[in-house]
């Protein structure tokens, strides 16, 4: 799930309940996206690929339903072993979509 600020790292210092707050917590940090522009080009292309990717054929799907449908493989450094820890700095999908292409 990406959430507002995702898309340049943005954090709430672990704080997951900051929807309440009216300080440097739950505001958006416009520098970050001269900071990371790395990260928002990429998130931008994934959504770029994702809403072109079946739309002819399957319209008005959600992503939900279209990753429940597609296939994917998560991977990490070993094929087929994503590290979903804290530390990790490696991660990597193979996803397959409805119709069967990469």
């Amino acid at each position: 799930m990406l959430l507002m600020g995702d898309e340049v790292r943005r954090t709430q210092g672990g704080n997951n309940n900051a929807y309440c707050q009216d300080n440097e917590i739950s505001w958006f940090d416009w520098s970050l996206l001269d900071e990371h522009p790395d990260v928002l080009r990429f998130l931008k292309h994934l959504l770029s690929f994702r809403l072109k990717r079946d739309a002819a054929e399957e319209e008005g799907l959600s992503l939900n339903e279209l990753l429940r449908r597609g296939q994917i493989q998560w991977h990490g450094v070993k094929l087929n072993r994503p590290d979903w820890g804290e530390h990790s700095h490696s991660l990597a999908c193979k996803a397959r979509s409805i119709r069967g292409d990469f």
